[in-house]
């Protein structure tokens, strides 16, 4: 922290550098949707992926977490993250693994999460 000193009324007062604020970071959500919903047991290679995604992101300093959502009607995909972008490794991995399994999906755009006040 960088200290300022000057003299006010014949003393010397310390001011100290006024902190940056942080800008909260945006989050993101998208979904896989997948029809006919599928059970559990299905998902196993797909868990593993969005476990080792939500790893290497937390290495890399970042926000990236997914979870399988079992419906009656539909199951989904959901997806949090830090980045609209939808362009990334996992992604390919996670189309590719449904895919091999003949399940079929759909994706959703990025919703932008609201920012909470603290």
């Amino acid at each position: 922290m960088c200290l300022a000193f000057f003299l006010v009324g014949g003393e010397e007062t310390i001011l100290a550098k006024p902190q940056r604020q942080q800008v909260p970071q945006q989050h993101w959500v998208y979904a896989y949707q997948i029809e006919p919903p599928q059970p559990d047991t299905r998902f196993a290679k797909v868990k593993t992926l969005l476990q080792r995604a939500h790893l290497t992101a937390r290495r890399a300093a970042r926000m990236w977490a997914g979870r399988v959502v079992l419906q009656t009607s539909v199951s989904h995909i959901l997806i949090v993250t830090d980045s609209p972008s939808r362009q990334r490794a996992i992604n390919r991995a996670l189309e590719a693994q449904l895919k091999r399994q003949g399940v079929r999906f759909s994706v959703s755009e990025p919703v932008s999460l609201p920012i909470a006040s603290r």
